[in-house]
């Protein structure tokens, strides 16, 4: 019986002992394939982990933090308001830095303008930094070579130009306060010199202009309602002087939107169309000028009868609701066709 116990026990430490030979020897194989595996990228970020990032390619450096769990610009110093997502994307760019060849052969080094770059763009990951150095763009001017922790390589030039948000980019489109959501909408008034478009939603498939008792072209009434309430920057003013200039002519407005919102809010802006620059500026309450869309200034500026319904609108509603009409078109072609 002691016997048998003791052969028992013998087993079990050799089982253990071949388990443990096996875990440590699986392990430092994996760690060898890991070791071997190619490398693809120049670093990886948990991209959740990422607070801070610095952009160095023009004359003003851009540091973009994220505090408080909201991303900022905290240079050059403003008070800008940065829309989230785009600074976060940045992130996710320097997650794509695919490393495209990796350059051992440094004879030509001097070619690669890496000795002193300009380009410089910084991430980090908590406590930890990842830096790299763009110098040119290879012959084929396809990539760019880059330094990172004295390696060499180069990198699909995309990859590079994506990293280079500028502050316009960087900057929030949203021209009031908060974000203006369609279905809150319920009228869209343009009040120009001498008249005022009011465009009315019924219902979520109807709208009306006032003034307008003809038949509406519903897409027409709705393209302008919609345009008119998500009016967005797609630029911004910097200089000045500009500002200035600007200001005087928002004296005398081209027009003043007002929308109106279910819970008897509203929000009101108004718009200049400049013909030095060929530019439309929009002014909300806040006092702030942005550059626009022109859409926004055609909408704004509509003859009532542009809303009514045209034969030919008439016409086109009609044949999408009769699947027979295309038949008989596709018909008269097939006629045409044959007889020529």
């Amino acid at each position: 019986m002691n016997k048998n116990v003791t052969k028992i026990i013998i087993l079990l430490v050799v089982l253990a002992a071949i388990s443990i030979i096996a875990f440590l020897t699986t392990k430092q194989n994996r760690k060898k394939i890991e070791a071997n595996k190619p490398r693809t990228q120049l670093f990886e970020l948990n991209e959740t982990n990422v607070t801070k990032y610095e952009l160095k390619y023009d004359e003003n450096p851009i540091i973009v933090e994220k505090i408080d769990e909201t991303w900022k610009i905290i240079s050059p110093s403003n008070d800008y308001m940065v829309d989230q997502l785009e600074a976060f994307a940045n992130v996710k760019n320097f997650n794509t830095l695919n490393i495209d060849m990796t350059i051992t052969n440094l004879a030509e080094l001097e070619s690669f303008g890496l000795e002193n770059p300009t380009n410089e763009f910084t991430v980090w990951e908590g406590d930890k930094e990842y830096k790299i150095f763009v110098g040119n763009k290879t012959p084929d001017e396809e990539r760019y070579y880059v330094k990172y922790n004295d390696e060499y390589f180069s990198v699909e030039l995309v990859y590079i130009e994506a990293l280079k948000k500028n502050i316009d980019m960087l900057r929030d489109k949203q021209i009031f306060n908060k974000p203006i959501y369609i279905d809150s909408v319920i009228r869209t008034e343009s009040n120009i010199r001498d008249y005022t478009n009011t465009i009315r939603k019924e219902n979520r498939t109807n709208w009306i202009v006032d003034g307008v008792e003809e038949e509406i072209s519903l897409e027409k009434a709705y393209r302008d309602f919609e345009t008119l309430s998500l009016v967005k920057a797609t630029g911004f003013v910097y200089d000045e002087d500009m500002i200035k200039y600007l200001n005087r002519l928002f004296r005398i407005p081209d027009a003043t939107v007002t929308i109106y919102m279910e819970d008897n809010t509203k929000k009101t802006y108004e718009i200049v169309y400049d013909n030095n620059d060929n530019k439309l500026y929009v002014k909300p309450e806040s006092g702030i000028i942005y550059e626009a869309d022109y859409n926004i200034y055609s909408a704004a500026m509509r003859d009532r009868s542009y809303y009514i319904k045209t034969d030919d609108e008439e016409k086109e509603a009609n044949n999408e609701n009769d699947p027979y009409m295309d038949m008989a078109e596709d018909s008269m072609r097939l006629d045409e066709n044959l007889q020529q």
